[in-house]
């Protein structure tokens, strides 16, 4: 037996009610609905790039790749992920302006205007400039069509947790095609790989507890 094998069956065995319940609720999160199950994998690949998590970059890449997922296309799912992070950030630069202004009456999330995207874009000009060609980029279709990034760009923003981002891309999504089913589908992908992401780092914990026992 394998040293991650052996860590596996540690971990389980200390909640094997939760253990038994995660597996059927990742089960059928990745089971095909509305949507496929190669574009969930490639959901999964793309949120677990966000996540930060090796052990699910490493599990669900081959897993795509079994479901007929080619290497452009999770390059580009890939690409997806980081666009989303970057976005995430940028979008979030609203409540520092606000914060810059002392803007005290403005709330956590505020309202995305034409004048709030030129205070920004002004703060940084050049940046901008070169963001928006890179944003284009990676949305337009490639390897993989327009509704599949905006459906990998709405689970990504739900780890990012950006408000403006998951309502731009439910509205995209939603022009490029995508229905309600699968926008919520694809939700749950993230949901599932952040809590699996939790659970894969316990390797670590269980390392150092069984260091604690010797």
């Amino acid at each position: 037996m394998s040293n991650a094998t052996e860590l596996a069956h540690k971990k389980a065995d200390l909640a094997p009610k939760q253990i038994e319940a995660w597996r059927n609720f990742s089960k059928t999160v990745f089971e095909a609905g509305a949507l496929d199950e190669k574009t969930k994998q490639l959901i999964a690949v793309a949120v677990a790039h966000v996540t930060q998590c090796p052990y699910c970059i490493k599990a669900h890449t081959p897993q795509a790749m079994r479901k007929g997922a080619t290497k452009e296309e999770i390059m580009e799912a890939i690409w997806v992920a980081a666009a989303g992070r970057a976005s995430g950030a940028y979008t979030h630069a609203s409540i520092a302006v606000d914060a810059m202004e002392g803007n005290a009456e403005a709330g956590l999330y505020p309202t995305s205007t034409p004048e709030m995207a030129r205070k920004k874009a002004d703060l940084a000009p050049k940046q901008v400039e070169a963001w928006r060609p890179f944003s284009n980029a990676v949305f337009t279709a490639g390897a993989l069509d327009e509704k599949t990034k905006q459906l990998i760009a709405l689970g990504v923003s739900h780890v990012t947790q950006c408000a403006n981002c998951i309502k731009g891309h439910t509205k995209t999504a939603k022009l490029k095609g995508a229905t309600n089913e699968q926008m919520m589908e694809a939700i749950w992908v993230a949901a599932e790989m952040r809590a699996g992401a939790a659970y894969a780092h316990a390797s670590i914990a269980m390392e150092e507890m069984l260091n604690l026992d010797q």
